[in-house]
């Protein structure tokens, strides 16, 4: 396998310099697995210098393992150091891990995102002693084929142009409530792979939904836009356990889509649960 200045030295020298506008900036992505490799392997490809970034792995030797098969190997370094060197970190561990954070020492002048599926704003402050920014990405693969959306609150002008250069387009919420709907909307390509795609539900729901959030419809257009073309069910299966965690926000949409239910009530079920895993850090 080739290091990774040789896996990236072209890309970094074609790549247009998306990201120049950071400077100096040192970026930090705590655990690296799916979706913080994606980011990561984003910001390589953007021109972000390889020497500028660091990640943190799992628990998992499989964690381990996939770093190094991506080529980050060398941007390998604990939590404590990321958050010693790192003026940009985004926090990128399931919600239920949140808890081993606290003994870090996040720095007060370093913009700190979360990707922390539910997790409030005020939780975030609490238990990390930071005013972080949440962040909530569609799915990893989404991110990598430049086709991603991430909502974010409260604003933020550099995350912003960092997740524009990424390719991602970027909604700006008015209101952290609004991040539960939004949460959900990601869900969608896994949903609409569940339930069959009726069109009859999809227009229920996303006439539905867009009262809580008006920019729902747009959720729902890029949804149908990044569904994969998926005819056997194992893969249909493979590609919704991907993106779905236990405990999570899918996996109790698509949970509810197997009982039965139709799609507005497991939308419902998945915004629910959004807001049960903000009460219990809250």
């Amino acid at each position: 396998m080739p290091n990774a200045s040789q896996s990236y030295g072209s890309i970094e020298s074609s790549a247009a310099r998306r990201l120049d506008f950071l400077g100096g900036e040192r970026i930090g992505i705590i655990g690296c697995g799916h979706l913080g490799s994606a980011i990561a392997l984003q910001l390589v490809s953007g021109g972000f210098p390889l020497d500028r970034l660091r990640v943190s792995r799992g628990k998992s030797d499989g964690s381990f393992q996939k770093i190094i098969d991506v080529g980050l190997g060398p941007c390998l370094a604990g939590n404590e150091e990321i958050c010693r060197d790192s003026s940009i970190i985004f926090i990128c561990i399931r919600p239920q891990s949140l808890p081993e954070l606290e003994p870090l020492a996040f720095p007060k002048d370093s913009l700190v995102v979360s990707c922390l599926a539910g997790v409030s704003f005020p939780a975030i402050r609490g238990l990390l002693g930071v005013d972080a920014v949440r962040m909530m990405p569609s799915g990893p693969d989404s991110i990598k084929e430049g086709k991603g959306i991430a909502a974010i609150y409260p604003y933020n002008q550099v995350l912003s142009r960092i997740l524009q250069a990424l390719g991602l387009r970027v909604f700006e919420l008015s209101v952290e409530e609004q991040m539960h709907v939004f949460t959900v909307g990601i869900c969608l390509p896994a949903a609409l792979l569940a339930s069959g795609d009726v069109e009859d539900a999809i227009e229920e729901a996303c006439r539905c939904l867009s009262q809580e959030y008006s920019d729902f419809p747009e959720i729902f257009a890029w949804a149908r836009s990044v569904l994969p073309h998926l005819e056997r069910e194992e893969d249909k299966r493979a590609y919704i356990e991907k993106m779905a965690t236990r405990g999570g926000i899918t996996e109790a949409v698509v949970k509810s889509l197997e009982r039965g239910e139709d799609l507005l009530l497991a939308l419902k079920q998945g915004i629910k649960r959004s807001r049960e895993i903000s009460l219990c850090y809250g």
